[in-house]
C-alpha cells in the first residue's frame, strides 16, 4: 500500500526505480499531494545542480579518483539533494507548487493573499529559497576563488626551485611543478611532522636506511596488487623547497633515466615514472599527465594576458 508523502518510503531514495510508478499512483489518489511531490522533485534537481557546480568549482586530484568513485560520489550528491529537498531546506518547492496550482487554476491569479499580494506574486516576494540559493552561489564563488588563489600561491612558491631542477633533468619546469602538485594535492596536503611542521617533501620521497637527513613518519596509501592499503611509512624531510627539488633531481637521474630529456612531454615523463616504480597507483601516469596539462593551460593563459 502506498503511504503518504509525509512518511518515510522508497520515494525518499534517489535510486528508487519505482518512484515514477509511485508518482502515478499518488496522482490518482491525491492530485494536490502529487503536485507537491512534483515540486519537491524539481527542487531536488535544482539543488543537485548546485551541488554539482560546487564539486566542479574545486580542483581535485585524489589518489582514489576513478570512474567508480565519480559514480558513487554522484549517487551520494543525488541522495543529498533529495534529503535537503525533503527537509524543505531551500523553500523552492513551495514556490514551484504555487506556480503549478496557478497553471491548473488561473482563477487563483485574482485571489488576494490578505497581504496585498496576488497568489502568483508570492514566489517573488522576499523568497527565503531565493535568498538561500544566492547565499549558496556566493559560497561557491568564494570557495572557487580561495582554491584558485591557494593553487597559484603554491605554484609561485615552488617555481624558482623547479626551474633549477628542470635544467638538470632536461625537462620543462611545469612537469616538475605538476609532479609536486600531484603528490601534495596542490600544496594542500603536505607531509608534516608530529609538531605540524612542513617537511618540504614535495614528491613523497621515502627515507631509505642510508638517508642521513631528517625523517617524518606518516600514514599513507599504497597499492598492493591494485588494492589500496593504509601503511605507516618513513619519508625524507628537508629544510627548504630548494633542497627538496635538488634531492628529487638526483633521484630521477639515478633511478629514472627514461624520464630524462623529455622536454615538455608530460605523457612520456609520467609513463617513465610509473614504469620505474615511482608510485604504486596504477593510474599514476594518467593523473600526472592531467595535472601537467592543467598547469600548461594556466601558463599559456597567463602568457596570453601578458
Amino acid at each position: 500500500m502506498l503511504s503518504t508523502p509525509n512518511s518515510q518510503n522508497l520515494r525518499d531514495f534517489a535510486a528508487d526505480v519505482r518512484s515514477a510508478d509511485g508518482m502515478r499512483m499518488l496522482a490518482k489518489q491525491d492530485a494536490k499531494a502529487a503536485s507537491r511531490e512534483v515540486a519537491r522533485q524539481f527542487e531536488s534537481l535544482l539543488v543537485q545542480q548546485m551541488i554539482k557546480s560546487m564539486r566542479e568549482a574545486t580542483p581535485s586530484y585524489d589518489e582514489f579518483t576513478s570512474s567508480s568513485t565519480d559514480l558513487f560520489r554522484g549517487m551520494y550528491d543525488q541522495q543529498l539533494a533529495q534529503t535537503m529537498s525533503r527537509a524543505g531546506a531551500t523553500g523552492l518547492a513551495d514556490s514551484i507548487l504555487r506556480q503549478i496550482e496557478v497553471q491548473a487554476n488561473p482563477a487563483l491569479l485574482r485571489q488576494s493573499t490578505g497581504q496585498g499580494l496576488k497568489l502568483f506574486e508570492q514566489p517573488f516576494a522576499a523568497s527565503a529559497g531565493q535568498a538561500a540559493l544566492a547565499a549558496a552561489k556566493s559560497a561557491v564563488t568564494a570557495k572557487a576563488a580561495a582554491v584558485s588563489g591557494g593553487v597559484s600561491d603554491f605554484l609561485n612558491r615552488i617555481s624558482g626551485a623547479a626551474d633549477a631542477a628542470a635544467d638538470k633533468l632536461g625537462v620543462a619546469p611545469h612537469l616538475l611543478t605538476a609532479h609536486a602538485a600531484l603528490e601534495t594535492g596542490w600544496g594542500r596536503q603536505p607531509i608534516r611532522d608530529a609538531a605540524g611542521n612542513d617537511s618540504h617533501n614535495l614528491f613523497g620521497i621515502k627515507a631509505s636506511k642510508d638517508w642521513p637527513g631528517k625523517t617524518v613518519d606518516i600514514t599513507t596509501t599504497e597499492y598492493v596488487n591494485g588494492v589500496p592499503q593504509k601503511r605507516v611509512e618513513t619519508f625524507r624531510a628537508y629544510d627548504s623547497y630548494e633542497a627538496a627539488f635538488n634531492d628529487y633531481a638526483g633521484l630521477i637521474k639515478r633511478q629514472y633515466k627514461a624520464a630524462l630529456a623529455q622536454g615538455d612531454n608530460a605523457v612520456g615523463y609520467g609513463a617513465a615514472l610509473q614504469a620505474g616504480g615511482y608510485a604504486t597507483d596504477p593510474a599514476y601516469a594518467r593523473k600526472f599527465a592531467g595535472v601537467a596539462a592543467l598547469i600548461q593551460r594556466q601558463l599559456n593563459g597567463s602568457a596570453a594576458l601578458a
